[in-house]
């Protein structure tokens, strides 16, 4: 069975915006403040996955059924 690397993206200078990244870099290849100039962007692109919105560093961080 393959094993699942975890996904280490510095995500740095891209707070309060979404974010698509490419899996074979772990890049971050496109930003905005809008998601679906980022859903546009990435639809067709091989290896690309929109990861979500970048959170500030105040803001809280939901985990699990919190």
């Amino acid at each position: 069975m393959a094993r699942m690397e975890a996904i280490c993206t510095d995500f740095t200078g891209y707070e309060a915006k979404y974010v698509a990244i490419d899996r074979r870099t772990n890049q971050v290849v496109i930003a905005d403040k809008d998601p679906k100039v980022v859903l546009q962007a990435a639809k067709g692109r091989p290896h690309v996955t929109v990861v979500g919105r970048v959170a500030l560093p105040d803001e809280p961080q939901y985990i699990g059924f919190g």
